[in-house]
């Protein structure tokens, strides 16, 4: 397996087959003696941008902020070992209700959605 080629950019789907987000980064785990091993993939904004250069990510921790949001923004790490397949798309085993995606979409339903004439409650 090519991990930049395989895994990088993919979509992620939950157990359900529901799209749970991009993978935008991969965390390898070293050890004395052996070779690196997949320990994490990582979703989310942060990490991506941090791919993308020093500007981009200083943009976007700048965004956070300028939001509230606390310094630490958020990344969602998957658990190597929870990977079940790596196709078309990656297929691990996680409920998306755990995710920052469905958190994201809550947040929309409750403070935007909701005031929608005809939008669901």
């Amino acid at each position: 397996m090519l991990l930049i080629r395989d895994v990088l950019d993919k979509q992620m789907v939950d157990q359900e087959q529901n799209r749970i987000g991009k993978a935008d980064g991969v965390v390898l785990s070293l050890s004395d003696g052996d070779p690196p091993r997949v320990a994490f993939i990582e979703m989310g904004s942060v990490t991506l941008s941090r791919r993308l250069g020093r500007w981009p990510h200083r943009f976007v921790l700048w965004l956070y902020r300028a939001a509230g949001i606390d310094d630490r923004a958020e990344v969602f790490r998957v658990p190597w070992a929870k990977v079940r397949d790596v196709g078309i798309d990656i297929e691990v085993d996680v409920d998306r209700r755990e995710t920052p995606l469905e958190r994201c979409q809550d947040w929309l339903r409750r403070h935007v959605i909701s005031w929608i004439p005809g939008g669901q409650s």
